[in-house]
This record gives structure tokens, C-alpha cells and sequence, in this order.
């Protein structure tokens, strides 16, 4: 019941479906996940951050690699960059997904490695091209960060040639 409010943003149901679930078996990965992602998503990195951490943990690809792509998520909204670019990384190792490369490029960004950013940017591009309609409905609005990205990132590059 957790999940189903979850996906309709009722994060205050869900996070009390997932509590109720986690009294009865502390030790289910799953509502240790979903309840770290509802709490990151309701703004709770900090609380959310053991759960995930935990999760990751004992099974680094669950959930197809969701569990950890929230688990650099909470790193990052935490201030600890180094350690969400890791994160990130380790994502990447297993799955292409383009939520991953998005964020990745924009802790690169923040770092001001531009080139590691762009790279990152123009593969979810590249991939997206080649991928399904269901996966690039699913991916829209990462590839549209991407492209938004891409273009602000060379546009100092663009403007400082323009000046010589």
C-alpha cells in the first residue's frame, strides 16, 4: 500500500504504510528502501540516509540499482559530493540509466569538470536515440536536463572564443 501512495506523492501515507510494515519485519529490504525513498523525497535526506545506506549495503543492485541511485541522491542532497559521485559511478558500472548520467554530470558541473560533465551528458543523448519508446517516455524528462545541460555547459566555452 506504501508504494501505490508513494507513486501518487502522497509521501505522508506512505511513509506510515512503510512504518507499519517495518514493525512487523524490520529486517524486509524492500520497505527499508521504499521507506529511505519516501523520506528523501520528502525532503528527509538525513533520516532516509541509513535505510538506503543499509540497503546498499547488504544488496547494492536492488531493486534494479533504484535502491543506490537514491542512496546518491541522499549523499548529495547531504552536502557529500565526493561520496554521490561515487555512488553514481558504481550505478553506472551495471546500468546505463540516463536519471544516473544526469545527476552524475551535474556533481561534475558543480565541481567545474566540465569535460567529465559533457561527456556524461552527451551519452544519455546518444543513448536515448537507440532506446524504446517506453524507456524514452520513461527517460523524457532526463534527457531533457541532459540537453539543457549540454547546451549552458559549452555556452561559457562558446563565449569565451567569441571574445578572442
Amino acid at each position: 500500500m506504501g508504494d501505490i501512495y508513494f507513486q501518487k506523492g502522497n509521501l505522508k501515507q506512505a511513509e506510515a504504510c512503510y512504518r507499519a510494515s517495518l514493525e512487523r519485519d524490520p529486517q524486509d529490504i524492500d520497505a527499508r528502501a521504499h521507506m529511505g525513498q519516501c523520506l528523501l523525497r520528502a525532503q528527509n535526506a538525513a533520516a532516509a540516509r541509513p535505510l538506503l545506506e543499509q540497503v546498499c549495503r547488504e544488496k547494492p543492485m536492488h531493486d534494479y540499482g533504484h535502491s543506490l541511485m537514491a542512496y546518491a541522491e541522499t549523499l548529495a542532497a547531504l552536502g557529500e559530493t565526493d561520496a554521490a559521485i561515487e555512488v553514481w559511478q558504481r550505478v553506472l558500472e551495471s546500468h546505463s540509466y540516463a536519471r544516473a548520467r544526469v545527476q552524475l554530470a551535474e556533481l561534475h558541473l558543480a565541481k567545474n569538470q566540465q569535460d567529465l560533465a559533457q561527456a556524461g551528458l552527451r551519452e544519455a543523448i546518444s543513448d536515448d536515440a537507440h532506446a524504446p519508446n517506453f524507456q524514452r517516455k520513461r527517460d523524457r524528462v532526463w534527457i531533457r536536463k541532459a540537453r539543457r545541460l549540454l547546451r549552458a555547459s559549452l555556452r561559457p566555452a562558446v563565449n569565451a572564443q567569441s571574445r578572442h
